[in-house]
């Protein structure tokens, strides 16, 4: 395949290296595109967009290929891998970094500089798709999503044009970004703000058997925190366990010293089993939790931002994670609020929600038929609760247009369906969490 004015590398299917370069994290998906090109610059980008355009071929991108609906993949078509844009550079307190970049890499790259991004909450998650949709991590609290801290971008957009984005350069482009998703464009940079990180922070998890989970979960999530602690309750079974806990994964962001009686009130609710909490390097806790996220499984997922989850509530989480047929399946709450929940205008819609609900299905083979319907139950059970509509980023195999346009308030799917018509009216961008124009 010749792409004029494309200098990267173009993979297809009988090249060697195509099928290890088209595989991404969800194994559940398995798509075969035409051709993937390995783009090495924003040049690269809009060259294969302009042939994609020019050809009629359907376009995916690819950045870290950690989604579970597998919008890195497309049938027939080109995927545009940006694994090879690895660009960082640090300006006093503002990160420029190149949209092939994981968080890893990012806390890789921040760390010595005693300064961390609002990134994701495991280190092989790719800051592309992360940030252009809800972006919580465990900064969020204390700093606002990935996409409040964004500042500027490079996009390509369906005409194959570069362009810099901005509060003041193409502002309702740069306002549909900001949780609208792929749709707009191939965002090849992201400029970031950065926070103060020159200490280790009190960070960890705190293991309890399940019989104390619904007790310790109802008196977690009444507690009065400052916006610096970040927590999630997650009901598993991980393998070193054996059996099904409720583990209590916790940062305070602040100073060790600061952050200790916080971590002391935390401890004090029930009888953890183990108490692994103590001052710890950032980018190490950040990694910490990347086990229970494996590459070669098969995974899905329904996901919702609820209210205050009542006893009701908790109680079916917690007899769901008793009754979860794989171990790496989990009914995950974490808390918004903080600087959540005051962020700026964005296509966000949840700033009022108090916590996000992921209810994860894993499988190693087979359909995962079984471990799907527990997941579809659980989260039926406890989406009554419901403060509107699903996560973006944590929308499933078979969740369609409905569950994409409950993401979003009415007011704010309006106003990305006119930046869609504007910017893409053709709909190039559709292998992505897709607004129709």
């Amino acid at each position: 395949m010749d792409i004029e004015g494309f200098s990267g590398q173009v993979l297809q299917a009988a090249d060697p290296g195509f099928d290890t370069a088209r595989g991404i994290w969800n194994q559940a998906v398995d798509r075969r595109p035409l051709a993937i090109v390995k783009c090495r610059s924003a040049a690269d980008v809009a060259a294969a967009v302009r042939h994609a355009r020019k050809s009629g071929l359907p376009v995916a991108v690819r950045a870290g290929g950690h989604n579970f609906a597998g919008h890195a993949l497309v049938d027939g078509g080109l995927v545009l891998d940006l694994r090879g844009l690895r660009s960082v550079r640090i300006e006093g307190s503002v990160l420029h970094a190149g949209a092939g970049l994981r968080w890893g890499d990012v806390d890789a790259a921040t760390a010595p500089h005693g300064l961390a991004a609002s990134g994701g909450s495991v280190s092989s998650v790719g800051l592309a798709g992360f940030t252009l949709g809800t972006g919580l991590g465990w900064l969020g609290r204390p700093y606002g999503l990935a996409a409040d801290n964004l500042l500027s971008a490079q996009l390509v957009t369906a005409e194959g044009e570069i362009l810099e984005v901005g509060p003041e350069d193409h502002p309702d482009l740069f306002w549909a970004i900001r949780g609208g998703c792929g749709n707009f464009g191939v965002v090849t940079r992201f400029d970031f703000r950065l926070h103060p990180m020159d200490w280790q922070p009190q960070a960890g998890l705190l293991m309890y058997p399940v019989e104390q989970a619904a007790e310790v979960i109802a008196q977690i999530i009444d507690l009065e925190v400052p916006d610096e602690l970040s927590y999630a309750t997650v009901l598993t079974a991980p393998p070193f366990a054996g059996r099904p806990v409720l583990l209590v994964t916790a940062l305070h962001a602040g100073p060790p010293d600061v952050g200790e009686p916080v971590m002391a009130r935390l401890r004090a609710i029930g009888e953890p089993v183990l108490d692994l909490i103590r001052p710890t390097p950032f980018p190490l806790f950040q990694r910490s939790t990347d086990e229970a996220a494996p590459d070669g499984l098969r995974w899905d997922v329904r996901s919702e931002w609820l209210n205050r989850p009542d006893d009701e509530a908790i109680t079916a989480a917690v007899r769901a994670a008793t009754e979860a047929p794989s171990p790496l399946s989990e009914v995950l709450l974490r808390p918004l609020g903080g600087a959540v929940a005051t962020g700026p205008d964005t296509a966000f819609s949840f700033r009022h929600a108090g916590f996000l609900l992921e209810v994860i299905a894993n499988w190693a083979a087979g359909d995962g038929s079984r471990e799907r319907a527990w997941m579809r139950q659980t989260w039926s059970e406890l989406s009554r609760v419901s403060a509107g509509g699903p996560d973006v980023n944590h929308l499933g195999l078979d969740e369609g247009p409905e569950r994409l346009r409950a993401a979003y308030s009415p007011a704010a799917h309006d106003r990305l369906v006119r930046a869609k018509r504007h910017y893409d009216p053709d709909n190039l961008f559709r292998s992505t969490q897709n607004i129709r124009p």
